[in-house]
């Protein structure tokens, strides 16, 4: 009897580790925010002339070439981008990272990273302002060269964002890392300083591209024997995409000129037979959203990450990103599991879009494709209504929001004041163009101290205007708003 009872709780103990080790597993992401764990230097010249910082510095050597990427305007209109001399939309730079984990770093110290990189400019509107952000691959002589770079997951495809139309120079660094602790992967941001040819460019934000990859969008690899597949797609503006999908929404006009290009699986294992089985995947999700299928029972929900897609519209209605949805929006599936999506560029959130003022009240994305179908479902809407409740508790609360920010502003520290000397002319309105600031003119401010106090002030009162004004989505999916476009 006494040895049945110690077999007994020996399983039983067993059985209580492997449910531990469960909720520990890797599959756990855990959050790295850069300001919390590196300190801020004191002071951060010495005696000699050398440029010491406590942010990582990226140096790109181009060898006199011209970086490719920049728009040519004809009248009014961009015809094109500008090539490379060989033609190509790429050159072959030098890049050399100096990252000396919790110390300073020195310019001239030796790089803990040095590789050959393919860059170009990149970005939609931010291609014509006069700070840009650029496309990098790391390459060797073997092809792609997958590196850890300022501590995130080891990769060859990268991002450097140059926040210019955001003065603060805070959205992305704040709104990615806030995504990334409500959802399961918002990409990682690293802030750094940048040198071109040993030219000062500023404060930079190292990011992630979504891409599939460990330690990004995990996903099950393509097999060239399969026609179905792992895929990751992006809304964007109709023409930009290289493999540009004919899924339902486009072809029956309900995408309002957006269009779904496949990212992953790239050019080398995307078959046809592979970009018919997203298109139709993507399709089979439409048909029920845009059908009264959607309302007679739950069928859509196990195509789709109900809980993503909830997640995904409190963070972007929070910040009051209104690209979301319809430009910028990325969604992916494992072949294994269902559709998500993953949050991507704020730098037009809380009314820092360049051509209109969007004010703290009201909501975006109920106009843009899928979300203006989901929102006329009562289930998605009270999860929606429940999930912002307790986030307002936590990661969206505005004590933290505004702790959060101005911790990460202080940490910055005089890396700010070396940037706002190459860029600070936007603080002189006198200098106005349509291309570098918002419109009009009266929108934008006039000093880095001005950006960051009108981020934090857009943050508390579109957490109050949500708080009083959360309920009024039901208004999408009640009877009298639904009755002529379906039967119930």
């Amino acid at each position: 009897m006494k040895s049945k009872l110690i077999y007994f709780l020996s399983i039983s103990l067993i059985f209580s580790i492997c449910i531990i080790a469960e909720s520990y597993s890797t599959d756990k992401r855990v959050r790295i925010h850069q300001h919390q764990i590196t300190p801020a230097m004191v002071e951060e010249q010495g005696n000699d002339d050398s440029f010491r910082t406590h942010l990582p510095i990226i140096k790109i050597n181009t060898n006199n070439q011209k970086i490719p990427g920049t728009p040519i305007i004809n009248g009014s209109t961009t015809t094109k981008y500008e090539l490379a001399e060989d033609g190509t939309s790429d050159i072959v730079v030098s890049f050399e990272v100096i990252d000396n984990k919790g110390m300073t770093n020195d310019l001239n110290s030796t790089p803990t990273i040095q590789t050959d990189a393919k860059i170009h400019y990149r970005g939609n509107s931010s291609r014509y302002f006069d700070k840009k952000s650029y496309s990098v691959q790391l390459v060797n002589d073997y092809g792609s060269n997958e590196e850890e770079l300022l501590g995130m997951a080891r990769h060859d495809k990268w991002v450097l964002n140059g926040p210019f139309l955001d003065r603060s120079l805070l959205r992305n660094y704040v709104c990615m890392n806030i995504a990334g602790e409500i959802m399961d992967y918002a990409p990682n941001v690293r802030y750094c300083e940048l040198f071109v040819d040993d030219e000062y460019k500023g404060v930079y934000l190292l990011m992630e591209p979504i891409s599939q990859g460990e330690g990004r969008l995990n996903l099950t690899k393509t097999e060239d024997k399969n026609n179905y597949t792992s895929f990751i797609v992006n809304w964007d503006r109709e023409g930009k995409g290289k493999y540009e999908l004919n899924n339902l929404t486009y072809y029956t006009l309900k995408t309002n000129g957006s269009t779904l290009d496949i990212r992953y699986p790239g050019t080398a294992k995307l078959t046809e037979e592979k970009l018919n089985y997203i298109q139709e995947e993507i399709s089979k999700v439409e048909k029920i959203l845009y059908s009264n299928d959607l309302y007679l029972d739950d069928t859509y929900t196990e195509l789709i990450d109900i809980n993503a897609f909830a997640e995904y519209f409190i963070i972007n209605e929070f910040f009051r990103n209104v690209d979301a949805g319809r430009y910028s929006t990325y969604y992916y599936k494992d072949m294994r599991e269902k559709i998500k999506p993953v949050v991507w560029d704020f730098n037009n959130s809380c009314n820092n879009y360049m051509d209109e003022e969007f004010d703290e009240s009201g909501f975006s994305l109920q106009d843009t494709p899928w979300f203006s179908q989901l929102v006329k479902d009562k289930k998605f809407v009270a999860l929606v209504i429940g999930k912002y409740r307790e986030l307002r508790k936590s990661y969206l609360s505005e004590d933290y929001l505004v702790d959060y920010i101005d911790s990460t502003n202080r940490w910055l520290g005089e890396a700010v004041q070396r940037n706002d000397e190459v860029w600070g002319y936007v603080y002189d309105l006198n200098h106005y163009n349509p291309f570098n600031f918002l419109t009009p003119v009266e929108r934008n401010v006039t000093s880095h101290e001005e950006a960051v106090k009108q981020f934090k002030d857009y943050i508390i009162r579109r957490g109050k205007w949500l708080d009083n004004h959360i309920e009024s989505l039901y208004q999408y999916c009640a009877d009298s708003k639904n009755v002529n476009n379906v039967k119930r």
